[in-house]
């Protein structure tokens, strides 16, 4: 567990990757299963999931996230990490997904009722390829010691 203000242990990021590479790997296959209800959801949920991993710089107080910054990079990934999402923030269908996300596919909300077409985008090709290739890119940034630590996906 990780505590507040502290940094986990490489015990812990070993055990975090699993649950990173887990992640991924469901990403892809609700990409696949995109027109199916469970396959839309999925995506958005993941999307979400791996955008606030992939961007988050700091924990916030009293939680246990997985974050990207925690594992061991041969360069720091925060700095990288603000201009990938200075990047994002130019595609439009970024803040779309995250708000698509948080309104129709996390939590209940009733911003599911609007008839507001803006909520009701489907998953994009676009934000998929995007954090694939921020996924890519950090994992190439990690050392090669918690590199090792993706390879078990079982």
């Amino acid at each position: 567990m990780v505590s507040t203000g502290s940094a986990p242990s490489n015990a812990c990021l070993a055990a975090a990757a699993h649950h990173v590479a887990h992640d991924l790997e469901l990403f892809e296959i609700a990409w696949a299963e995109r027109g199916t209800r469970l396959g839309w959801t999925l995506w958005f949920i993941l999307a979400r999931s791996l955008m606030g991993f992939f961007f988050s710089s700091q924990r916030k107080p009293g939680t246990d996230d997985i974050l990207a910054v925690d594992f061991p990079a041969r360069e720091p990934w925060g700095p990288l990490a603000t201009q990938l999402l200075e990047t994002a923030a130019e595609l439009p269908e970024y803040s779309a997904v995250r708000t698509a996300a948080n309104k129709n596919a996390a939590h209940l909300t009733y911003k599911r009722t609007d008839a507001d077409a803006a909520s009701r985008i489907a998953p994009s090709d676009v934000v998929h390829r995007f954090v694939l290739g921020v996924a890519s890119t950090w994992m190439g940034r990690l050392k090669p010691e918690a590199r090792v630590w993706f390879g078990k996906t079982g």
